[in-house]
């Protein structure tokens, strides 16, 4: 057996360098979605995110913001764009709600 057979997906397929949260492509939307590993740690951080921006427009206050950090590589922008998908709740397409396939809920 080879290395590239263990893979779920072709590994000689073109791989983003870097995430760019502006991206607009849906093919590379999609595949980013498909292959983002949301951990229970990472779950834990988008609830405790999401329940704090829900209440905001029952307790308003000056502005909402998060701070997002950690070494290098460590998935920083994949987590701020993923967040950013699913508060924009957009919709790939009828069969792909970016929050139920983030989130997996």
């Amino acid at each position: 057996m080879k290395i590239k057979e263990l893979f779920a997906s072709d590994v000689s397929r073109r791989i983003e360098e870097v995430i760019k949260v502006d991206q607009t492509d849906e093919n590379i939307l999609r595949s980013e979605i498909d292959e983002y590993v949301a951990t229970d740690s990472i779950r834990r951080f988008y609830t405790s995110i999401l329940e704090r921006y829900y209440e905001t427009p029952n307790k308003p206050h000056e502005g909402i913001g998060i701070w997002v950090s950690g070494f290098f590589g460590s998935g920083k922008s994949s987590f701020a764009k993923m967040l950013g998908l699913v508060l924009e709740n957009q919709e790939l397409s009828p069969t792909f709600p970016v929050t139920t396939v983030i989130l997996d809920f």
